[in-house]
């Protein structure tokens, strides 16, 4: 636990010392591989995509979102229930407006609940994550939660400013990733 402490620190120090200009850049560049990583796999139609945190710096997938829209495909994110510890599958359209909740996280402003049975991929905000597919995380757990809700076969993808490397502490509720892209790049893990 120490340890995935420590690492979280070190992650979120090397993302926002990338400045603003370069994490633009490689959100840019990570929308491309999405799609490029998405060209594998067409049976996919149905994604879940995580919206940034600005002050955490995450990726900048509103980059993405609209791709996906313009590529038709149907988008779902989540709304956070703290009380339940779980996310709450919710619809994306191209008319849907967003407001920030309690933790940055840019939220529908009329949420339009959908099930999560129709959900092919799930792309995956993480802090790290190691040549494996195991990912770290923020430690809240509400990813964890969220893959076994979902259907055996969804492919969960981290996004990640930085190339998959090494080798990451995990523990047994960890579910690892299938693939990962990243800027100049996508990888598929062994499992």
């Amino acid at each position: 636990m120490e340890a995935k402490k420590e690492l979280r620190k070190t992650f979120k120090t090397h993302r926002e010392a990338l400045g603003a200009g370069e994490r633009e850049l490689r959100s840019q560049k990570i929308t491309s591989q999405a799609l490029a990583f998405l060209a594998h796999f067409p049976e996919v139609q149905h994604i879940h995509l995580f919206l940034p945190i600005k002050k955490l710096y995450e990726i900048n997938t509103v980059l993405l979102l609209q791709r996906l829209f313009d590529t038709g495909y149907q988008v779902y994110g989540s709304i956070t229930d703290r009380a339940a510890h779980r996310l709450k599958t919710v619809r994306f359209s191209t008319n849907t407006f967003f407001r920030e909740d309690p933790m940055g996280i840019p939220v529908p402003e009329q949420p339009e609940y959908a099930n999560e049975e129709l959900i092919d991929l799930v792309f995956v905000p993480l802090l790290g994550v190691d040549a494996e597919g195991n990912r770290i995380g923020y430690g809240l757990g509400f990813y964890d939660r969220f893959f076994p809700q979902l259907r055996k076969e969804v492919v969960k993808v981290g996004l990640s400013y930085f190339k998959p490397e090494g080798s990451l502490p995990k523990d047994a509720h960890d579910v690892p990733l299938n693939a990962c892209v990243f800027p100049d790049g996508f990888v598929i893990f062994n499992q």
